[in-house]
């Protein structure tokens, strides 16, 4: 039994080759494949760069923010000065065209309150010409100066500047306050204490002119408009009129005439008055504010 195993164990050990047989199976390395490229063999191998970040410090931070700071506060600057040149600009110009309306105003006015003082002599004719009894009465001398004695004169003054600073926020232009402050209180001053006395010497005007028509006949009025306009009528138009008085019968009793005469005598005489103390004094307060804003502005702003 030990036997046929040590036997089969002999059997199977390798039995070495020939040396010539071990040679040609023997492993050969290709140096001319491993060098067919020597250009590979001397290839570096480059590595793709990182980019390097670079951590700004605060300094840098600091002059970036400082520049930018200084370009816009210097464009806001540079606008506003172009801002500030053009309002200096518009506010000279409502300054001009203010001197230009005063100017065109104050003659205005003067004529205005002469022209009311030539209706209020006017009115002393008729007043004068109208006696009691009623036969002692000069109607010719009435009927003269009746027309002229009811021309009623107005006045309003230009208000194409202060209607613009008013409603384009202008007054904000105004860099002279005491200016801006006379042109409006110039303004009020009209638009309240003229108006006012205006509306009640309206009223005035009203009653004197319903009374007319009650006892004076229009037909003649009228005609003798139609001839003179507001002209003073000459002594020599006597006959004329004394046909037309003829010509046109109030159709009134001469008491009834009479009591119509006095009432309008009287409201003639009220109205007249009521120029005289309030009309009158407005027109003059106007014309102050005219001429105190006209040498003031002209002063500030250096206006001939």
């Amino acid at each position: 039994m030990t036997e046929n195993t040590d036997e089969e164990h002999l059997d199977n050990e390798l039995i070495p080759l020939p040396e010539n047989l071990a040679e040609q199976h023997k492993p050969t390395i290709d140096t001319d494949t491993i060098n067919t490229n020597p250009e590979i063999e001397n290839m570096e191998v480059h590595k793709h760069p990182h980019h390097v970040t670079h951590k700004k410090k605060w300094g840098e931070y600091l002059l970036e923010f400082s520049m930018l700071f200084l370009a816009v506060f210097l464009g806001f600057l540079a606008e506003y000065q172009l801002e500030h040149v053009i309002e200096k600009d518009r506010e000279k110009e409502y300054m001009v065209t203010m001197v230009e309306d005063l100017k065109a105003d104050m003659p205005l006015l003067v004529s205005t309150e002469k022209n009311w003082e030539d209706a209020n002599n006017s009115a002393d004719s008729v007043v004068a010409a109208i006696t009691f009894p009623i036969a002692t009465a000069d109607l010719r001398k009435a009927y003269r100066h009746i027309n002229e004695a009811l021309n009623y004169w107005s006045f309003k003054y230009n208000d194409r500047t202060t209607v613009q600073l008013k409603n384009a926020g202008g007054f904000r232009l105004l860099r002279n306050k005491k200016v801006a402050t006379e042109i409006i209180a110039y303004d009020q001053f009209y638009y309240n204490a003229m108006t006012n006395m205006e509306a009640q010497h309206n009223s005035f005007y009203e009653t004197v002119v319903k009374l007319r028509n009650k006892v004076f006949v229009q037909e003649i009025i009228s005609n003798i408009y139609n001839r003179y306009k507001y002209n003073p009528v000459p002594f020599s138009a006597n006959l004329w009129i004394d046909s037309l008085i003829n010509k046109n019968k109030i159709p009134l009793q001469a008491e009834a005439q009479s009591t119509l005469l006095f009432e309008f005598k009287n409201a003639l005489l009220s109205y007249k008055q009521d120029y005289t103390n309030n009309m009158k004094g407005g027109y003059d307060d106007l014309l102050k504010y005219q001429q105190g804003l006209l040498t003031l502005i002209s002063k500030e702003y250096h206006l001939e």
